[in-house]
């Protein structure tokens, strides 16, 4: 039995230890072979119909037996549950998840019910299947298998072998290495197969109209539209460092309006992860801020969630995405030039801009979070929604990419049609529901306010366990995450005994806008220059403190600097979330008696 599977049966099991949930005063436990009916709710089914009033919901075992208006017929010995005044939308899908176990009650929390893991980790089908299980205390899992290893090196016939020994692992769909021109080739001829074997292809690119030419299904982020839109110049200079941002790219509406009709054209859908790649420059951010804030003040929780990555995902929501040499990666907003500020909210209006126009073109967008990317998981998909709102999506839209859209996905390229089994409310497909109290299509945001879970016909315990975790995970780091940084050479790396305060430039790789130069392990203000290089005031009296010759052996006296200096021990602190601190480097300070004879 694998980590992952252990992990996942330590949840469930303690699932069976949690009393009934009296919310509302529907019970807990369905009884085995009962029909229930959830009755008189107004039915949002995912397809993005219009939403049915006073609808009948009849479930039998595991699926949804039927589904439709007040006079739907049903058992006389049904179970019938009151749900008027409610609103029931289907179980959600994340479609882009990094699923680590102790993730799965954060995902049920939220209604999210099911999740698609694009190739790390490579979940096998005897650690998907358990997933499936009504009682498993965790969201059912579609999976790629892990990502075809493709390269441009590959002759056809190494391709063929390549996906018919991967089809034996049986994928729910398929994500390919990132499309680019060296292997375009090869990247084509697996699309192909793929697509014979009714399955979809999703993936990064750096050019996103070959890689819709060449077969892929699922444009993963945006980048690779705005990189298609660079001349070769600029594109060149994107790879330096030279542009903050690549949703600036995203200006020429001619160009644009073309590109998204091609793609659209062949069913393309998007995964454009808004709040991985720009949730800090939503004007949503600090409100996402103060949620996730609460979130992760709920103890039993924090008893087995990474505190590194719960402090990570806060820090992200005040960091932009950087992609210039001017900044680290991840820029806290407040050690950013206020002109580049700017940048970075028209780097996010121009991708809300994108998206709109996708859809208007009906084009499909799959809500999907990179999650635990972000720090968090669940409610990173309800930010997500909100976010495609704020773009200009209509609340039904940001609803259809997380139920129905994303679930015309992983019905694939099958030849024989057939209804999504999650996603949708509809005979036959999985009893995955979330009960709402309030209407999403008024505000989106009403669909965190979340009364009831069922998966598989089962209510789901909501609330969270403080041994689900166990054992406690080891620290997750969020993308792209603090450095620890390290030195290599200080300027000067010399001073004479009895100097007054002097600035130092310290060299070397990984500092951040608020990197801490210390000086014998005393922070000491420090002014950030770029990424490899930080400047910093060392006060006098760390001089004249200066450890004692170490090197001088004991014996008759003799004065300091015969056989070394006294030193001064230079670090530089990346404070959390992950971070650390650096290597140190000597200060030598010089005996006066030397620098004399020397002049």
């Amino acid at each position: 039995m694998s980590q992952t599977t252990r992990m996942c049966l330590l949840g469930w099991l303690g699932m069976a230890l949690l009393a009934g949930y009296a919310k509302i005063g529907w019970s807990q436990v369905v009884a085995a072979g009962q029909v229930t009916v959830l009755k008189g709710a107004t039915i949002i089914d995912g397809t993005g119909k219009a939403p049915m009033p006073y609808g009948v919901i009849v479930i039998q075992g595991e699926k949804i037996k039927a589904v439709g208006g007040k006079n739907t017929a049903y058992p006389a010995d049904a179970k019938v549950i009151d749900a008027a005044g409610k609103f029931i939308i289907p179980g959600l899908i994340d479609m882009h998840v990094h699923y680590r176990p102790w993730l799965g009650e954060l995902f049920l929390n939220y209604g999210v019910t099911s999740i698609a893991v694009p190739g790390n980790p490579a979940y096998e089908p005897a650690e998907r299947e358990p997933s499936y299980r009504p009682e498993a205390r965790s969201p059912r899992i579609f999976s790629t298998s892990g990502r075809l290893p493709v390269n441009g090196a590959m002759t056809r016939e190494q391709v063929q072998d390549m996906v018919r020994e991967w089809l034996t692992r049986k994928p729910d769909y398929a994500a390919l290495p990132s499309f680019n021109e060296r292997n375009a080739q090869v990247y084509q001829w697996t699309a192909e197969l793929v697509h014979e074997a009714g399955l979809m292809v999703f993936g990064h690119t750096e050019n996103a109209p070959g890689s819709v030419r060449a077969g892929q299904d699922v444009v993963e982020h945006l980048w690779g539209f705005a990189e298609a839109l660079m001349t070769a110049q600029e594109l060149e200079d994107f790879h330096k460092g030279k542009y903050l941002h690549w949703g600036l790219f995203l200006k020429d509406q001619a160009r644009i309006d073309q590109l998204i009709k091609d793609a659209v054209a062949k069913g393309t859908y998007l995964n454009p992860t808004l709040v991985y790649e720009l949730g800090s420059q939503t004007a949503l951010a600090r409100d996402h801020e103060v949620e996730v804030y609460n979130l992760f003040r709920d103890e039993k929780l924090m008893a087995y969630f990474p505190r590194n990555l719960a402090e990570g995902a806060l820090f992200k929501l005040r960091a932009a995405r950087n992609f210039s040499t001017r900044y680290e990666n991840q820029a806290a907003f407040s050690v950013l030039d206020p002109k580049d500020r700017e940048q970075f909210y028209d780097a996010y209006r121009l991708c809300g801009q994108f998206l709109k126009k996708w859809v208007a073109a009906g084009g499909r967008i799959i809500g999907g979070t990179d999650d635990p990317s972000s720090g968090i998981a669940g409610l990173t998909l309800h930010m997500e929604m909100a976010m495609m709102v704020e773009s200009g999506l209509t609340r039904m839209q940001a609803l259809q990419s997380v139920t129905g859209w994303s679930a015309a996905l992983l019905n694939g390229r099958r030849k024989t049609a057939s209804i999504p089994t999650v996603g949708v409310i509809a005979d036959g497909a999985y009893a995955d529901l979330v009960v709402l109290g309030a209407d999403p299509l008024d505000n989106i945001g009403n669909t965190k306010k979340i009364e009831r879970v069922m998966k598989g016909g089962r209510f789901v315990q909501l609330g969270y366990t403080t041994s689900y975790g166990a054992p406690k995970p080891a620290e997750t780091a969020i993308i792209p995450k603090t450095p620890e940084p390290e030195i290599s050479a200080v300027a000067p790396y010399l001073v004479v005994e009895g100097s007054p305060d002097f600035e130092i430039a310290v060299n070397g790789v990984g500092f951040v806008g608020n990197s801490v130069v210390r000086v014998d392990d005393i922070p000491v203000p420090t002014t950030f220059v770029d990424i490899r290089t930080v400047r910093a005031r060392v006060p006098a009296a760390a001089v004249s403190r200066a450890l004692p010759n170490r090197f001088n052996a004991p014996g008759p006296e003799q004065n300091n600097g015969v056989y070394g200096d006294k030193t001064v021990k230079i670090t530089v602190f990346n404070g959390p979330p992950d971070g650390g601190l650096s290597n140190s480097i000597s200060l030598r300070v010089i005996a006066k008696w030397m620098a004399d004879e020397k002049n």
